[in-house]
Protein backbone atom coordinates (compact mmCIF):
# COMPACT_ATOMS: atom_id res chain seq x y z
CA UNK A 1 0.00 0.00 0.00
CA UNK A 2 2.96 2.41 0.73
CA UNK A 3 4.66 1.45 -2.32
CA UNK A 4 1.81 2.35 -4.45
CA UNK A 5 1.00 5.53 -2.91
CA UNK A 6 5.13 6.38 -3.45
CA UNK A 7 4.60 5.50 -7.13
CA UNK A 8 1.51 7.96 -7.21
CA UNK A 9 3.30 11.14 -5.41
CA UNK A 10 6.24 10.85 -8.06
CA UNK A 11 4.20 10.34 -10.90
CA UNK A 12 2.29 13.34 -9.96
CA UNK A 13 5.88 15.70 -9.33
CA UNK A 14 6.88 14.18 -13.18
CA UNK A 15 3.86 15.32 -14.88
CA UNK A 16 4.08 18.50 -13.49
CA UNK A 17 7.97 19.21 -14.09
CA UNK A 18 7.15 17.80 -17.66
CA UNK A 19 4.56 19.93 -18.16
CA UNK A 20 6.47 23.20 -17.00
CA UNK A 21 9.38 22.65 -19.40
CA UNK A 22 7.00 21.88 -21.74
CA UNK A 23 5.61 25.54 -21.11
CA UNK A 24 8.65 27.01 -20.75
CA UNK A 25 9.74 25.65 -24.38
CA UNK A 26 6.85 27.21 -25.95
CA UNK A 27 7.33 30.92 -24.35
CA UNK A 28 11.13 30.88 -25.54
CA UNK A 29 10.09 29.66 -28.96
CA UNK A 30 7.38 32.17 -29.25
CA UNK A 31 9.83 34.82 -27.73
CA UNK A 32 12.27 33.89 -30.70
CA UNK A 33 9.90 33.94 -33.47
CA UNK A 34 8.35 37.22 -32.40
CA UNK A 35 12.03 38.82 -32.56
CA UNK A 36 12.92 37.14 -36.02
CA UNK A 37 9.41 38.17 -37.17
CA UNK A 38 9.79 34.62 -39.08
CA UNK A 39 6.50 32.44 -37.24
CA UNK A 40 3.49 32.20 -39.37
CA UNK A 41 0.81 34.84 -38.22
CA UNK A 42 3.84 36.87 -35.56
CA UNK A 43 3.82 40.96 -36.63
CA UNK A 44 7.02 42.48 -37.40
CA UNK A 45 8.98 44.25 -34.46
CA UNK A 46 7.42 47.97 -35.58
CA UNK A 47 4.12 47.03 -35.02
CA UNK A 48 3.08 46.63 -31.05
CA UNK A 49 0.12 44.91 -30.66
CA UNK A 50 -2.35 46.18 -27.49
CA UNK A 51 -5.86 45.05 -27.23
CA UNK A 52 -5.58 43.38 -30.63
CA UNK A 53 -5.15 47.23 -32.39
CA UNK A 54 -2.09 47.37 -33.89
CA UNK A 55 -0.52 50.74 -33.04
CA UNK A 56 2.17 51.77 -35.41
CA UNK A 57 5.99 53.34 -33.74
CA UNK A 58 7.36 56.57 -34.54
CA UNK A 59 9.78 55.08 -37.08
CA UNK A 60 6.86 53.17 -38.83
CA UNK A 61 5.25 56.46 -39.58
CA UNK A 62 7.53 58.06 -41.71
CA UNK A 63 11.25 57.98 -42.56
CA UNK A 64 13.39 60.01 -40.30
CA UNK A 65 13.26 63.81 -41.47
CA UNK A 66 10.22 63.70 -43.20
CA UNK A 67 8.19 64.26 -40.26
CA UNK A 68 5.58 67.25 -40.93
CA UNK A 69 3.02 68.64 -39.32
CA UNK A 70 -0.39 69.23 -40.78
CA UNK A 71 -3.26 71.28 -39.47
CA UNK A 72 -5.25 71.08 -36.97
CA UNK A 73 -9.10 72.41 -36.07
CA UNK A 74 -8.10 75.42 -34.89
CA UNK A 75 -5.74 76.75 -37.13
CA UNK A 76 -6.73 80.08 -38.79
CA UNK A 77 -10.48 79.95 -37.93
CA UNK A 78 -12.63 82.23 -35.33
CA UNK A 79 -15.48 82.30 -33.41
CA UNK A 80 -17.19 82.53 -35.95
CA UNK A 81 -15.52 80.31 -37.98
CA UNK A 82 -13.79 80.74 -41.37
CA UNK A 83 -12.82 79.30 -44.85
CA UNK A 84 -9.05 79.84 -44.68
CA UNK A 85 -6.82 76.74 -44.76
CA UNK A 86 -9.91 74.24 -44.77
CA UNK A 87 -8.26 72.06 -47.38
CA UNK A 88 -5.48 71.76 -44.16
CA UNK A 89 -8.06 70.40 -41.46
CA UNK A 90 -9.95 73.18 -41.19
CA UNK A 91 -7.88 75.67 -40.13
CA UNK A 92 -5.10 78.11 -41.84
CA UNK A 93 -3.18 81.39 -41.96
CA UNK A 94 -5.80 83.39 -43.83
CA UNK A 95 -8.03 83.06 -47.16
CA UNK A 96 -7.27 82.41 -50.39
CA UNK A 97 -4.03 81.99 -52.31
CA UNK A 98 -2.20 83.21 -48.38
CA UNK A 99 -3.67 80.07 -46.87
CA UNK A 100 -1.69 77.43 -49.02
CA UNK A 101 0.86 75.64 -47.13
CA UNK A 102 -0.54 77.16 -43.89
CA UNK A 103 0.42 74.60 -40.78
CA UNK A 104 -0.15 75.64 -36.87
CA UNK A 105 2.32 78.12 -35.68
CA UNK A 106 3.99 79.17 -38.89
CA UNK A 107 2.58 80.82 -42.33
CA UNK A 108 4.20 80.47 -45.44
CA UNK A 109 7.28 82.76 -46.47
CA UNK A 110 6.12 83.56 -50.17
CA UNK A 111 6.74 87.36 -50.34
CA UNK A 112 10.51 87.53 -50.00
CA UNK A 113 11.07 86.75 -53.99
CA UNK A 114 9.24 89.36 -55.27
CA UNK A 115 11.59 91.70 -54.75
CA UNK A 116 13.85 91.01 -57.36
CA UNK A 117 17.59 89.28 -57.89
CA UNK A 118 19.36 92.41 -57.83
CA UNK A 119 21.66 93.19 -54.68
CA UNK A 120 18.42 95.66 -53.28
CA UNK A 121 16.32 92.90 -53.55
CA UNK A 122 17.93 90.13 -51.49
CA UNK A 123 18.08 92.98 -49.13
CA UNK A 124 14.86 93.86 -49.23
CA UNK A 125 14.04 90.12 -49.22
CA UNK A 126 16.20 89.46 -46.54
CA UNK A 127 14.36 91.84 -44.42
CA UNK A 128 11.21 90.50 -45.04
CA UNK A 129 12.14 87.40 -44.11
CA UNK A 130 14.29 88.31 -40.96
CA UNK A 131 11.12 89.97 -39.87
CA UNK A 132 8.13 88.09 -41.11
CA UNK A 133 9.82 84.27 -41.17
CA UNK A 134 13.47 84.19 -39.49
CA UNK A 135 14.99 80.83 -39.80
CA UNK A 136 14.08 78.40 -36.82
CA UNK A 137 17.66 76.83 -37.17
CA UNK A 138 19.51 80.35 -36.50
CA UNK A 139 20.91 80.56 -33.06
CA UNK A 140 22.21 84.15 -32.18
CA UNK A 141 25.74 84.09 -31.15
CA UNK A 142 28.74 86.55 -31.30
CA UNK A 143 30.53 87.50 -34.37
CA UNK A 144 33.92 88.76 -34.33
CA UNK A 145 33.72 90.46 -37.90
CA UNK A 146 30.35 91.90 -37.28
CA UNK A 147 31.50 93.79 -33.77
CA UNK A 148 35.20 94.84 -35.09
CA UNK A 149 34.41 98.84 -35.72
CA UNK A 150 35.84 101.35 -33.53
CA UNK A 151 34.01 104.41 -33.90
CA UNK A 152 30.65 102.21 -34.17
CA UNK A 153 28.93 100.65 -31.03
CA UNK A 154 28.13 97.09 -31.55
CA UNK A 155 24.99 96.25 -32.03
CA UNK A 156 24.76 92.63 -29.98
CA UNK A 157 24.41 93.52 -26.30
CA UNK A 158 27.06 91.11 -24.35
CA UNK A 159 28.57 91.17 -21.20
CA UNK A 160 32.30 92.56 -21.53
CA UNK A 161 34.91 94.85 -20.47
CA UNK A 162 36.48 97.16 -22.31
CA UNK A 163 39.53 99.06 -22.09
CA UNK A 164 39.93 102.05 -24.46
CA UNK A 165 43.04 104.71 -25.28
CA UNK A 166 42.13 107.43 -27.21
CA UNK A 167 44.95 110.52 -28.39
CA UNK A 168 43.47 113.43 -30.23
CA UNK A 169 45.37 115.95 -32.21
CA UNK A 170 43.68 119.87 -32.92
CA UNK A 171 40.34 119.51 -31.80
CA UNK A 172 39.24 123.06 -33.65
CA UNK A 173 36.85 124.90 -31.60
CA UNK A 174 36.32 123.33 -28.87
CA UNK A 175 33.55 125.03 -27.61
CA UNK A 176 30.86 124.51 -30.65
CA UNK A 177 27.73 123.59 -29.45
CA UNK A 178 29.08 122.76 -26.15
CA UNK A 179 30.02 119.33 -27.25
CA UNK A 180 33.21 119.19 -25.92
CA UNK A 181 33.57 121.81 -23.04
CA UNK A 182 31.48 124.57 -22.33
CA UNK A 183 31.56 128.24 -23.89
CA UNK A 184 34.37 130.14 -23.51
CA UNK A 185 34.45 133.65 -21.61
CA UNK A 186 36.42 136.41 -20.69
CA UNK A 187 34.78 139.30 -20.19
CA UNK A 188 34.12 139.25 -16.02
CA UNK A 189 30.62 140.31 -16.36
CA UNK A 190 29.04 137.21 -18.03
CA UNK A 191 27.66 134.75 -15.55
CA UNK A 192 28.24 131.34 -16.42
CA UNK A 193 32.01 128.37 -16.53
CA UNK A 194 34.14 129.48 -19.02
CA UNK A 195 37.00 127.51 -20.91
CA UNK A 196 40.43 126.67 -18.99
CA UNK A 197 42.40 128.79 -20.34
CA UNK A 198 39.39 131.94 -20.50
CA UNK A 199 38.70 131.84 -17.04
CA UNK A 200 36.64 134.87 -15.79
CA UNK A 201 38.16 137.45 -13.06
CA UNK A 202 41.81 135.54 -13.70
CA UNK A 203 44.73 138.08 -13.92
CA UNK A 204 46.63 138.43 -16.99
CA UNK A 205 43.12 136.90 -19.14
CA UNK A 206 42.18 138.50 -22.22
CA UNK A 207 41.16 137.78 -25.59
CA UNK A 208 44.39 135.46 -26.53
CA UNK A 209 43.55 133.43 -24.06
CA UNK A 210 40.76 131.78 -26.15
CA UNK A 211 41.83 127.78 -26.53
CA UNK A 212 41.62 127.54 -30.88
CA UNK A 213 42.24 123.80 -30.97
CA UNK A 214 43.11 121.19 -28.24
CA UNK A 215 45.04 117.99 -28.36
CA UNK A 216 43.76 115.42 -25.78
CA UNK A 217 44.43 111.85 -24.19
CA UNK A 218 41.32 109.87 -23.08
CA UNK A 219 41.61 106.51 -21.07
CA UNK A 220 38.49 105.18 -20.54
CA UNK A 221 36.82 101.84 -19.09
CA UNK A 222 33.71 100.39 -20.48
CA UNK A 223 31.98 97.58 -18.76
CA UNK A 224 28.69 96.33 -20.14
CA UNK A 225 26.06 93.28 -18.32
CA UNK A 226 23.66 91.70 -21.41
CA UNK A 227 20.95 89.27 -20.67
CA UNK A 228 19.63 87.61 -23.75
CA UNK A 229 18.52 91.26 -26.45
CA UNK A 230 18.91 93.79 -23.67
CA UNK A 231 22.03 95.16 -21.96
CA UNK A 232 22.87 98.01 -19.86
CA UNK A 233 27.03 99.56 -19.64
CA UNK A 234 28.34 102.73 -18.02
CA UNK A 235 31.62 104.37 -18.84
CA UNK A 236 34.14 106.32 -16.88
CA UNK A 237 36.69 108.34 -19.27
CA UNK A 238 40.05 109.95 -17.77
CA UNK A 239 41.11 112.92 -19.70
CA UNK A 240 44.12 115.18 -19.95
CA UNK A 241 44.16 118.35 -21.99
CA UNK A 242 46.59 120.35 -23.68
CA UNK A 243 44.65 123.60 -25.21
CA UNK A 244 46.75 125.99 -27.83
CA UNK A 245 45.77 130.00 -27.81
CA UNK A 246 47.35 132.98 -28.95
CA UNK A 247 48.59 134.27 -26.22
CA UNK A 248 52.58 134.65 -25.73
CA UNK A 249 52.45 135.17 -22.39
CA UNK A 250 53.79 131.75 -20.11
CA UNK A 251 50.04 131.97 -18.86
CA UNK A 252 48.70 130.78 -22.41
CA UNK A 253 49.75 127.08 -21.15
CA UNK A 254 46.79 125.28 -19.33
CA UNK A 255 46.96 121.71 -19.48
CA UNK A 256 44.84 119.72 -17.37
CA UNK A 257 43.77 116.66 -16.18
CA UNK A 258 41.21 114.21 -14.66
CA UNK A 259 37.77 113.05 -14.88
CA UNK A 260 35.63 113.76 -17.52
CA UNK A 261 32.07 113.11 -18.04
CA UNK A 262 30.86 109.54 -17.51
CA UNK A 263 28.07 107.70 -19.65
CA UNK A 264 25.84 104.94 -19.14
CA UNK A 265 23.01 103.47 -21.03
CA UNK A 266 20.92 100.89 -22.37
CA UNK A 267 20.76 98.38 -25.41
CA UNK A 268 17.31 96.42 -26.72
CA UNK A 269 18.28 94.00 -29.70
CA UNK A 270 15.05 94.81 -32.30
CA UNK A 271 16.24 92.38 -34.88
CA UNK A 272 18.15 89.42 -34.79
CA UNK A 273 18.63 87.07 -37.61
CA UNK A 274 21.52 85.57 -39.40
CA UNK A 275 21.27 88.81 -41.87
CA UNK A 276 21.32 91.74 -39.70
CA UNK A 277 21.25 92.67 -36.26
CA UNK A 278 19.49 96.15 -35.39
CA UNK A 279 19.70 97.56 -31.58
CA UNK A 280 18.13 100.95 -29.99
CA UNK A 281 20.52 102.47 -27.60
CA UNK A 282 19.61 104.74 -25.41
CA UNK A 283 22.88 106.72 -23.81
CA UNK A 284 23.07 109.37 -21.04
CA UNK A 285 25.82 111.74 -20.01
CA UNK A 286 26.45 112.97 -16.59
CA UNK A 287 28.71 116.15 -15.97
CA UNK A 288 30.85 114.63 -13.44
CA UNK A 289 34.09 116.44 -15.02
CA UNK A 290 35.58 119.41 -13.86
CA UNK A 291 34.33 121.55 -16.59
CA UNK A 292 36.84 124.60 -14.94
CA UNK A 293 39.40 123.08 -16.38
CA UNK A 294 37.97 121.79 -19.75
CA UNK A 295 37.26 118.39 -18.58
CA UNK A 296 33.54 118.18 -19.13
CA UNK A 297 30.21 120.18 -20.53
CA UNK A 298 28.85 121.39 -17.59
CA UNK A 299 25.41 120.34 -18.75
CA UNK A 300 23.67 116.75 -18.40
CA UNK A 301 23.07 115.39 -22.88
CA UNK A 302 21.33 112.57 -23.73
CA UNK A 303 21.45 110.39 -26.97
CA UNK A 304 19.50 108.05 -29.15
CA UNK A 305 20.89 105.95 -30.80
CA UNK A 306 20.48 102.41 -33.93
CA UNK A 307 23.25 100.38 -34.56
CA UNK A 308 22.88 97.68 -37.25
CA UNK A 309 25.37 94.54 -38.39
CA UNK A 310 24.48 93.19 -42.08
CA UNK A 311 25.97 90.77 -42.81
CA UNK A 312 27.55 90.77 -46.75
CA UNK A 313 29.12 87.61 -46.94
CA UNK A 314 30.33 85.49 -44.23
CA UNK A 315 33.59 86.94 -44.24
CA UNK A 316 32.67 90.57 -44.59
CA UNK A 317 29.91 92.59 -42.42
CA UNK A 318 28.98 96.86 -43.00
CA UNK A 319 28.59 97.76 -39.44
CA UNK A 320 26.93 101.37 -38.69
CA UNK A 321 25.23 103.70 -36.00
CA UNK A 322 22.62 106.35 -36.55
CA UNK A 323 23.00 109.15 -33.63
CA UNK A 324 21.19 112.11 -32.59
CA UNK A 325 22.78 113.94 -29.47
CA UNK A 326 20.84 116.15 -26.84
CA UNK A 327 22.37 119.16 -24.59
CA UNK A 328 20.20 119.94 -22.01
CA UNK A 329 20.40 123.07 -19.86
CA UNK A 330 23.58 124.28 -21.40
CA UNK A 331 24.00 127.87 -22.52
CA UNK A 332 21.07 128.76 -24.72
CA UNK A 333 22.99 130.68 -27.42
CA UNK A 334 26.23 128.09 -28.03
CA UNK A 335 24.55 124.78 -26.99
CA UNK A 336 22.76 122.61 -30.23
CA UNK A 337 21.66 119.19 -31.28
CA UNK A 338 24.22 117.21 -33.54
CA UNK A 339 22.87 114.38 -35.92
CA UNK A 340 26.11 111.91 -36.33
CA UNK A 341 26.24 108.88 -38.60
CA UNK A 342 29.08 106.35 -38.41
CA UNK A 343 29.50 103.30 -41.21
CA UNK A 344 32.20 100.47 -41.48
CA UNK A 345 33.38 97.76 -43.59
CA UNK A 346 34.62 95.06 -41.49
CA UNK A 347 36.49 91.70 -43.65
CA UNK A 348 38.40 88.79 -42.47
CA UNK A 349 41.90 89.17 -43.44
CA UNK A 350 43.78 86.57 -41.94
CA UNK A 351 41.90 83.40 -40.49
CA UNK A 352 45.05 80.43 -39.36
CA UNK A 353 42.63 78.86 -37.45
CA UNK A 354 39.22 78.67 -36.65
CA UNK A 355 40.19 80.22 -32.95
CA UNK A 356 42.20 83.05 -34.42
CA UNK A 357 41.11 85.79 -37.07
CA UNK A 358 42.12 89.32 -37.91
CA UNK A 359 40.00 91.44 -38.93
CA UNK A 360 40.22 94.70 -40.99
CA UNK A 361 38.04 97.83 -40.76
CA UNK A 362 37.33 100.54 -42.75
CA UNK A 363 35.54 103.39 -41.16
CA UNK A 364 33.62 107.00 -42.41
CA UNK A 365 31.89 109.45 -39.55
CA UNK A 366 30.03 112.14 -40.03
CA UNK A 367 28.95 114.93 -37.51
CA UNK A 368 26.39 117.57 -38.02
CA UNK A 369 25.82 120.51 -36.04
CA UNK A 370 22.56 121.78 -36.23
CA UNK A 371 23.26 125.36 -34.98
CA UNK A 372 24.59 127.02 -32.09
CA UNK A 373 28.18 129.18 -32.01
CA UNK A 374 31.59 128.99 -30.67
CA UNK A 375 34.08 131.13 -29.72
CA UNK A 376 37.19 132.47 -31.95
CA UNK A 377 40.34 133.38 -30.71
CA UNK A 378 40.36 136.60 -32.48
CA UNK A 379 41.75 140.10 -31.08
CA UNK A 380 39.39 142.06 -32.44
CA UNK A 381 36.05 139.79 -31.86
CA UNK A 382 37.31 137.38 -29.30
CA UNK A 383 35.11 136.39 -26.09
CA UNK A 384 31.98 137.07 -28.31
CA UNK A 385 30.02 134.16 -30.17
CA UNK A 386 30.63 133.48 -33.86
CA UNK A 387 27.37 131.72 -35.04
CA UNK A 388 28.35 127.81 -35.85
CA UNK A 389 26.84 127.31 -39.82
CA UNK A 390 23.26 125.30 -39.42
CA UNK A 391 23.82 121.56 -40.64
CA UNK A 392 28.05 122.33 -40.32
CA UNK A 393 28.94 118.80 -42.27
CA UNK A 394 32.38 117.45 -40.53
CA UNK A 395 33.66 114.28 -41.90
CA UNK A 396 36.29 111.50 -40.91
CA UNK A 397 37.93 108.35 -42.30
CA UNK A 398 40.81 105.66 -41.45
CA UNK A 399 41.16 101.95 -41.59
CA UNK A 400 41.71 99.97 -38.15
CA UNK A 401 42.57 96.17 -37.51
CA UNK A 402 41.58 93.77 -34.84
CA UNK A 403 43.10 90.56 -33.36
CA UNK A 404 40.39 88.05 -32.12
CA UNK A 405 41.27 85.50 -29.90
CA UNK A 406 38.15 82.78 -30.33
CA UNK A 407 35.42 84.96 -29.50
CA UNK A 408 36.39 85.94 -25.86
CA UNK A 409 39.48 88.42 -26.23
CA UNK A 410 40.42 91.11 -29.03
CA UNK A 411 42.95 93.75 -29.17
CA UNK A 412 43.32 96.06 -32.08
CA UNK A 413 43.98 99.94 -33.45
CA UNK A 414 41.42 102.12 -35.47
CA UNK A 415 42.12 105.89 -37.04
CA UNK A 416 39.81 108.71 -38.11
CA UNK A 417 41.57 111.20 -40.29
CA UNK A 418 39.42 114.66 -40.70
CA UNK A 419 38.87 115.04 -44.68
CA UNK A 420 37.04 118.38 -44.23
CA UNK A 421 37.40 122.06 -43.00
CA UNK A 422 35.28 121.70 -39.92
CA UNK A 423 36.01 119.21 -37.74
CA UNK A 424 36.46 117.74 -34.53
CA UNK A 425 39.86 116.07 -34.10
CA UNK A 426 42.35 116.36 -37.08
CA UNK A 427 43.83 113.10 -36.27
CA UNK A 428 42.36 110.61 -33.96
CA UNK A 429 44.19 107.42 -32.92
CA UNK A 430 42.36 104.79 -30.44
CA UNK A 431 43.41 101.34 -29.01
CA UNK A 432 40.88 99.20 -27.17
CA UNK A 433 41.33 95.86 -25.48
CA UNK A 434 38.16 93.90 -25.10
CA UNK A 435 37.60 90.96 -22.73
CA UNK A 436 34.06 89.39 -23.15
CA UNK A 437 32.77 86.75 -20.80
Amino acid sequence: MRRRTMTRIKTHFASRAAGALVLALVGWTGITHAQTGSAKGMEPADKVVVADKRVPTADSVMPTGDIQQVGCSTCGSGLMGGSGGAAYGGGGCGSGDCAAGCYPGRKPCDCSGIFGDTAFGRAVGGLYECICCPDPCYEPQYVPAADAAFFVDGARPVTQMRLRVDAAWELKNPDRAEFFWPRDRTNPQQVGPAGPCARTGSIGKGPGFIASSVNYQDISLYSEAAAGNFGMFVEMPYRHIDPETGAISSQAACPASGFADMNLGTKALLLDCDLLQLTFQFKTFLPTGDFLKGLGTAHVSLEPSFLWAVKLTPDSYVQGQLSYWIPIAGDDLYQADIFHTHMSYNHVLWRPCCGIQLVGTLEVNEWSVMGGAYTVPDFLIAGKPVAASGTATMLSAGPGARLYICDKIDIGVGSAFSITGPRWAEDLVRAEFRWRF
